[in-house]
């Protein structure tokens, strides 16, 4: 972290390396991953379906006063949880953060902090997960006629703004900027999102999150089924909420319940391993799209017994609800499940 509290400069940098079964999300094009012909982050270069290593983070930072700029290859500022296993309460993630956001960008992005209760965000990169790769990486685009259809530059920024006692903070972020919309036909069409988290200590011991994401891809080229968006056009959002306890200063519980909607079918894909991976489609190994409401209500502990350690178990049950009812299911080893309940626990060590 840059220490410019007194008005000087200050400059640094930083690389991360993830390895383990989340790094499919992270894999950036041109970097660690590379473009399938599909809707999918990218095929891992560095790994297997099940793990592999990804580099989320290759940056380089200055900063002068009360502005931090940062050039290079970085985690995105959208959304409430984080890729890193030790910023997130919960074991597992959200929809929204899964299927409804980036995971990383690649460009300039600069920090102003105005006073003590605003912080302002903005920076172009090269749109979402996408480290190099050109938007006409599969060749020509099918509509050269729209509004930059020849670049991938895509706006970055928000603000952050908490009240004078900072129990409470309103964070609104926002990625517009053109992506390959359909891989089939290789259209490109502007992807829009923007990402609301208000964040309220209520005590000393309860603290309550709301989370809401609301994204747009147009010339997807997906079906409008139930008249609820232009054709062609994909769009899928959701609400969050968190809620906290500290029983101690050793032990926290927390909810969580999401409502998340992919409105034509458009991010929420099962198998995703699979896919990724090059495994053909088939019984058990992958499907279409999701076109439905889904939906998660996660209970958890973080126990403390030390400085160095955080003991996670967690009780998720997950149920889906199909715009078709004739549909497929996204659950269970042969996907015929509309709910799932599990849990599971991991423990993180910091030295």
């Amino acid at each position: 972290m840059l220490d410019t509290e007194d008005g000087g400069a200050d400059w640094g940098g930083r690389i991360d390396l993830l390895y383990g079964t989340d790094y499919i999300y992270t894999t950036a094009r041109g970097l660690d991953g590379k473009l399938l012909n599909q809707q999918f982050p990218g095929q891992p270069a560095w790994g297997n379906r099940y793990y592999g290593l990804a580099m989320p983070q290759l940056y380089a930072e200055a900063g002068y006063g009360n502005h931090a700029v940062k050039v290079g290859h970085f985690y995105t500022i959208i959304g409430y949880e984080v890729v890193p296993a030790i910023g997130n309460f919960f074991y597992t993630h959200a929809y929204t953060m899964q299927y409804g956001e980036p995971f990383t960008h690649t460009g300039i992005l600069d920090t102003y902090k105005a006073n003590d209760q605003l912080t302002l965000y903005g920076g172009i990169t090269n749109g979402w997960d996408n480290y190099s790769d050109p938007i006409n990486v599969l060749g020509p685009v099918s509509n050269p006629g729209y509004p930059g259809a020849n670049s991938n530059a895509a706006f970055l920024g928000g603000a952050t703004m908490k009240s004078s006692d900072e129990k409470q903070a309103l964070t609104i972020m926002a990625t517009s900027g053109n992506e390959v919309a359909n891989f089939a036909t290789n259209a490109v069409g502007n992807r829009s999102m923007f990402s609301t988290v208000y964040t309220n200590e209520l005590t000393d011991k309860v603290t309550y999150v709301f989370q809401n994401d609301n994204g747009w891809q147009f010339n997807a080229g997906t079906p409008d089924t139930l008249n609820q968006a232009q054709p062609g056009t994909a769009q899928w959002y959701g609400i969050n909420q968190y809620l906290f306890y500290a029983f101690s200063d050793k032990v926290v519980g927390g909810m969580r319940f999401e409502w998340f909607r992919d409105n034509n079918g458009y991010r929420v894909y099962s198998g995703l391993r699979n896919a990724v991976a090059g495994v053909p489609q088939g019984p058990g190994n992958w499907n279409t799209g999701y076109q439905g409401n889904f939906w998660e209500m996660s209970y958890g502990l973080n126990w403390k017994p030390t400085n160095n350690w955080i003991i996670r178990p967690e009780l998720r049950y997950d149920w889906y609800t199909p715009d078709n009812a004739n549909g497929s299911l996204p659950y269970g080893s042969n996907f015929d499940k509309s709910g799932q309940l599990y849990g599971g626990c991991d423990a993180i060590w910091q030295f």
